[in-house]
């Protein structure tokens, strides 16, 4: 996993001053909505009369707690929307991956989940085309039991699935980014949005 974790690097790095910039932007528009709410309640005050005073006062606080609503729903929406865009990134540039590097993942994975079982292993038809001879040799030799391949390729683009028997362990990319997903979204929002 630990080119998952210098891709994210990567990525992270390049999203690092998109993700300043928007915030600094957010903050901007925050700042000029709640100006413009000040100066239409200063406006509204010096109109009304004496005994009006404790009204204005309480919808000013009204419509500066609303401004400030509104300017966090904001902020956290381009969060989301840039934790989105950092996920999707993160499985492009795998995808995109040399085989070595691809097939090798594969290798950690069923390594990790046979546990000395025999497997049929399915891959992704790019892979499969792309797998050295010595490969289902050398994965079974690490594993301690026997891996096939399967006649089929599978109806995804990069990872794999590992069948030992009755269990399926699906080791496809969007199943293992489905699996993290949570993980992956808190390290990106504590890299991107953490206070210094």
């Amino acid at each position: 996993m630990a080119g998952i974790d210098s891709i994210i690097e990567r990525i992270l790095k390049d999203a690092r001053e998109a993700a300043d910039a928007r915030v600094v932007r957010a903050e901007k528009d925050a700042e000029a909505l709640l100006a413009k709410k000040k100066d239409q309640a200063k406006e509204e005050e010096a109109k009304m009369l004496s005994d009006a005073q404790a009204v204005i006062d309480a919808q000013a606080r009204q419509n500066r707690a609303t401004q400030n609503t509104k300017s966090q729903r904001r902020l956290l929406s381009e969060r989301v929307t840039m934790i989105n865009e950092i996920v999707e990134e993160a499985k492009k540039r795998i995808r995109a991956l040399p085989k070595e590097e691809r097939l090798s993942m594969v290798a950690d994975f069923v390594v990790r989940s046979c546990e000395g079982a025999d497997g049929e292993l399915i891959l992704c038809d790019q892979d499969k085309k792309d797998l050295p001879d010595s490969f289902l040799k050398e994965l079974s030799e690490k594993t301690g039991s026997t891996i096939t391949l399967s006649d089929k390729p599978g109806r995804f683009d990069a990872g794999c699935i590992l069948i030992c028997g009755d269990y399926e362990y699906n080791g496809t990319l969007d199943a293992l980014a489905d699996d993290y997903e949570s993980t992956i979204r808190d390290k990106v929002n504590q890299v991107l949005f953490a206070k210094n």
